[in-house]
């Protein structure tokens, strides 16, 4: 024994040097990637004047997707280089049977579409009730459906439009569908909403479920990431199928290759997977544009990664893109990519900072695509090509989804767009390592489930953390939920006053009494413009048209708070301070450019052309003057 004692002292200093070792060169990346995410785009500043903090603070965002794609490439050749035994295993393992349906996942799945749908009845019925903040994203999008529906405008061209067109057109289809039983415009949004989520939650399972990883894991993952999912602010464009149709998408297509090659490959089989693949690209194109980007980039990985075993693979690939790409062109407006094209230059972005919500985000990316693209080129380790191939084009979909998270980074952006990696990443690590799933577990719930929520009291309530700490938490909440309202509910013979005004224009719609906008809209008097408020209006050329459109209405009905020449002063405090809420962080940047600021320049532009005529509730009715001098260019 003590013949050993010696071998075993220079084992252990091996391994703490080795320890030790590693440790420094992790503090050294994390050191290296803390300055290349948070400092150095700070070092080049974005040019084109925007309506974004980004612009206000001088960061630049692309600056640090770059960065982000950069670092994780080099992680990725570490991976490449490393000689170890576990590289013969790829890090996530889709089995092409079908195994058997687990019991209690199901019945999992059953437990959460019932919790959806009772919760999204309740945010329904608080809608109509309360109309808050916390729900504005659907009130303008309702705004938009209004619009579509009782004016006959079509969307991209004749009205501004975000999102896909599933997303536009879905809400409009499904009051179409629910009319005859009575359903109002608010009740069919909600039904809506309430489908294309449960279409999301299907995503999630089919992933899971495909996957080789423990029961009990399945389950856990499956139950916190469908929490997370549920947004609160129930706008379409928070809705889960949006984000995870692609990672969906990916594995349908590759469980149907794999399935065809397996039985011979017959022509007809390929003229049916050439279909299905199609169809996913079709799905993904309408349902965004950037998830149909995300996908198609990723799918195009996979054809190229497949070449090694079926070369057709990526044949019928490239076909399926250049047909997508054509009848894209063909029949897709050109407004419809326009939104891509309007964030991607650096519109409504957000710096980042170090908040808790975004390091998670980091570290699962380090952590869980660097593997997967690894593993793409493990040939000789693997010996399973097409496995191989799933792995990095699951790593690419999630590098191609890094833009949308590190833009507008608040936490409900970084939760959607980073929720497939998490997905992934929680499947490695049931396979891996319990106790780093049980922490990673725990991490995603309480940032993206528990500090997400108190995030949404602080910002749409008031509500501080240090409220919540206090002896009267639940009296303090209630009553700032109370005063939370956004609507007086008005009686029928107080809108009435609206009618001897003709065709009056909303330039601040949704973000007035809904009530009143309700009212305007279903008796035809409003005159439509492009923009719906401010969603759109991220450039001078987006303002100008913007005011081009209500320098041309004769009556506006403007919420009385913008009704007056009073602006905030200091653009730059606004955006501090609401980072500091969305990201629950010290934020103390300084400011080093004036915004965009369209709602200071139309307040001034309404108060310089029109002049008050009549007070209807919160809402005030305004008249042009008819001396008044044309639409100034914004410089």
């Amino acid at each position: 024994m003590a013949e050993s004692s010696p071998a075993h002292l220079l084992t252990t200093r091996i391994a703490l040097v080795r320890l030790a070792w590693n440790g420094l060169c992790v503090s050294l990346f994390a050191l290296l990637a803390y300055y290349t995410l948070f400092r150095l785009p700070f070092r080049f500043p974005p040019r084109q004047r925007l309506w974004s903090a980004s612009y206000t603070f001088g960061f630049n965002n692309s600056v640090a997707i770059v960065g982000m794609a950069a670092l994780l490439g080099a992680v990725t050749l570490y991976f490449m280089r490393r000689r170890e035994a576990t590289e013969s295993e790829l890090p996530i393992v889709f089995p092409p049977a079908s195994s058997s349906t687990q019991k209690s996942l199901v019945i999992a799945f059953s437990l959460v579409v019932v919790f959806y749908s009772a919760l999204t009845f309740v945010m329904y019925l608080y809608d109509i009730r309360s109309a808050p903040m916390l729900m504005w994203e659907t009130r303008h999008l309702l705004h938009r459906t209004w619009l579509m529906d009782v004016y006959g405008l079509r969307p991209y061209t004749e009205v501004a439009a975000e999102y896909g067109l599933i997303l536009t057109y879905a809400p409009l289809y499904m009051y179409w569908l629910l009319k005859p039983f009575g359903a109002s415009h608010e009740l069919a949004y909600f039904a809506c909403h309430l489908v294309l989520n449960l279409a999301g939650l299907c995503c999630v399972y089919y992933v899971l479920s495909h996957a080789i990883m423990p029961a009990d894991a399945r389950l856990v993952a499956f139950s916190i990431l469908a929490v997370a999912g549920f947004a609160l602010y129930m706008g379409v464009n928070g809705v889960l199928v949006r984000y995870l149709f692609p990672f969906a998408s990916l594995l349908l297509g590759h469980r149907t290759f794999v399935w065809a090659l397996s039985h011979g490959a017959h022509p007809r089989f390929w003229a049916r997977i050439a279909v299905i693949v199609l169809l996913l690209l079709f799905g993904n194109i309408l349902l965004s544009s950037d998830a149909g980007i995300a996908f198609a980039l990723a799918w195009l990985g996979y054809g190229v990664l497949m070449v090694r075993f079926n070369i057709r693979v990526l044949a019928v690939s490239v076909i399926n893109l250049a047909i997508a790409a054509l009848l894209c062109w063909l029949f897709l407006p050109a407004a419809y990519y326009e939104t891509l094209l309007r964030f991607s230059e650096g519109a409504n972005n957000l710096p980042l900072l170090p908040a808790p919500h975004l390091v998670l985000y980091i570290v699962t990316l380090f952590v869980i695509v660097p593997p997967l693209l690894a593993a793409c080129v493990r040939e000789r380790a693997t010996r399973d090509i097409p496995g191989a191939a799933m792995c990095g084009a699951l790593g690419l979909l999630c590098v191609v989804m890094v833009p949308g998270a590190l833009g507008r980074c608040d936490p409900p952006h970084v939760l959607f767009y980073g929720m497939g990696a998490s997905m992934l990443l929680m499947i490695r690590l049931t396979n891996t390592s319990r106790r780093a799933f049980v922490v990673y577990a725990i991490a995603y719930a309480g940032i993206f489930i528990v500090l997400m929520q108190v995030v949404n009291l602080k910002v749409f309530y008031g509500v501080s953390p240090q409220m919540l700490l206090s002896r009267h938490v639940v009296a303090n909440v209630a009553q700032r939920f109370r005063t939370g309202t956004g609507t007086a509910h008005l009686d029928v013979a107080t809108l009435s006053r609206l009618d001897r005004f003709p065709r009056p224009g909303l330039p601040f719609a949704s973000f007035g009494d809904p009530a009143v906008e309700r009212y305007v809209l279903s008796h035809h008097q409003l005159q439509p413009e492009y923009y719906v408020a401010f969603v759109g209006v991220y450039s001078a050329t987006a303002l100008e048209r913007k005011l081009r459109d209500v320098g041309a209405m004769e009556y506006l009905l403007v919420p009385s708070r913008f009704a007056s020449r009073t602006s905030v002063a200091d653009p730059c405090g606004l955006y501090l301070k609401s980072l500091r809420e969305w990201f629950l962080y010290p934020a103390n940047l300084p400011c080093r450019a004036d915004p965009l600021d369209p709602i200071a320049r139309l307040k001034s532009f309404i108060a310089d052309h029109y002049i008050p005529v009549e007070r209807v509730g919160s809402w005030v009715v305004m008249r042009k003057i008819t001396s008044a001098s044309p639409v100034q260019r914004d410089q």
